[in-house]
């Protein structure tokens, strides 16, 4: 609660142990609590002579409990007293001081409007097209998948001859996949004639030890996911966010083991 209160007051206190005393014609702090701030300013600023906080005009706008503080704009607000001056030296037009403060203020908020839609319009912007390279990424996947299909029925023609029941499909893991996506195409589908790794027997599992257990903490992490909603483009995608895209596989799986060692990381627990 100290520190709450210090942060809220720590502005409008320096200001006024720093603003000059002939400026009012009482004083706004007691001697002796000005020459502590100003102490303790001088000790983290070097000087007490500049003034660093500035203020800022406000302008209450809205009705009833719908009350809405706006920020004056200095420039717009010079440049309105300019002109001001000249109305009344002119004549009176009406309104005066309260109707250039209303008409100031309304200037803050269209300025104010003006910059929040052009930050939605560039976080819009940028969400756009973070989709639009997800789905880009997507298509290509989806393209590569069939050339892998002919590349695997071209490898051995013999074997294609064969029945599916019969075929026989090697219950090896590919050396090096060179993305997450393929590494969790190898464990549904398999690469090429590779056997799928989730269809392999004890024995087999045995066979390819030290890969599948480096690999097994990624498939069991996707398939978590999957079965918890996620569709398996989106759990890896899930994977990416969390490690970085620029990790190469063999890395990801070894954040993968660490964080399986502390519970798993939280981004990834469902």
């Amino acid at each position: 609660m100290g520190e709450t209160i210090a942060a809220t007051l720590v502005l409008p206190l320096l200001w006024a142990a720093m603003d000059p005393s002939e400026n009012y014609e009482y004083s706004l702090l007691p001697n002796k609590l000005q020459q502590r701030i100003l102490r303790a300013f001088a000790n983290v600023a070097g000087t007490p002579a500049l003034n660093s906080v500035v203020r800022e005009e406000i302008f209450v706008t809205g009705d009833g409990s719908q009350l809405n503080l706006v920020i004056m704009d200095s420039s717009e607000s010079s440049g309105q007293e300019n002109s001001a001056a000249i109305t009344r030296s002119g004549g009176n037009v009406g309104g005066g001081e309260g109707s250039h403060r209303e008409f100031t203020a309304l200037h803050a908020q269209i300025a104010a409007g003006r910059r929040h839609t052009t930050d939605e319009v560039q976080q819009l912007r940028r969400d756009i097209q973070r989709d639009l390279q997800k789905l880009q990424a997507i298509l290509r996947r989806v393209a590569i998948q069939p050339a892998i299909c002919r590349d695997a029925s071209a490898h051995d023609p013999a074997a294609e001859a064969l029945p599916a029941s019969q075929r026989v499909l090697a219950a090896r893991l590919s050396k090096r996949p060179k993305d997450l996506y393929e590494l969790w195409h190898e464990y549904q589908v398999g690469c090429g004639d590779l056997k799928a790794a989730k269809d392999f027997t004890t024995i087999e599992r045995g066979a390819n030890k030290f890969a599948y257990s480096r690999r097994k903490v990624f498939w069991d992490v996707v398939s978590s996911l999957v079965r918890s909603g996620f569709t398996s483009d989106t759990a890896i995608d899930k994977v990416y966010s969390v490690y970085g895209r620029q990790l190469s596989v063999t890395n990801v799986l070894v954040a993968l083991r660490a964080d399986r060692m502390r519970g798993g990381h939280p981004s990834l627990r469902v």
